[in-house]
């Protein structure tokens, strides 16, 4: 589903730099893939070495990071997408994560998010918190959010959101 909404909200460009944030064994770069993106550098980032290891035998990647949320040592505006799946869930990336996101994406990029349900609407783990201060402070925009299954077998909701980072 968020490979699905990243291609309905995030314009092809001439080129682009994607950055696939939990990137895990690559499912979702292999999904974003099947999408017609062009000229793309599409770098995965995920704390596990092994894990990198197996994204690298998908041949979808251009770069490979290694490195915990929400300290990437990123340099700032690089990117001009993110996608992130399956790492804004208890015990791995917190909330505040969302601002690093910010902070490595171009003006004008997009970030496209997944998270639990009952996880966002937990007031302890404070996404709506940091997603209304970023977008009172203008650092961003929301271009879609939607509910759906997350986890269907299990019959976990979740939620799926498309911003574009304004400054």
């Amino acid at each position: 589903m968020t490979a699905k909404l990243f291609a309905e909200t995030v314009p092809d460009q001439e080129s682009m730099k994607i950055l696939d944030v939990g990137a895990g064994t690559g499912e979702q770069g292999e999904q974003l893939a099947k999408y017609s993106y062009k000229n793309v550098e599409f770098t995965a980032f995920d704390p596990s070495e092994g894990m990198l290891n197996v994204a690298k035998k998908r041949n979808i990647y251009s770069d490979f990071i290694q490195g915990y949320l929400p300290d990437s040592g990123i340099v700032s505006d690089f990117f001009d997408a993110i996608i992130c799946v399956g790492t804004f869930i208890p015990g791995h990336a917190p909330a505040e994560s969302i601002r690093e996101l910010v902070r490595v994406t171009k003006k004008g990029g997009y970030i496209v998010y997944s998270v639990r349900k009952h996880f966002y609407e937990d007031q302890e783990s404070h996404f709506q918190i940091v997603e209304e201060e970023l977008t009172k402070a203008k650092h961003w925009r929301m271009i879609a959010k939607i509910e759906d299954e997350y986890l269907p077998a299990q019959n976990i909701k979740g939620y799926y959101f498309s911003f574009q980072v304004l400054n």
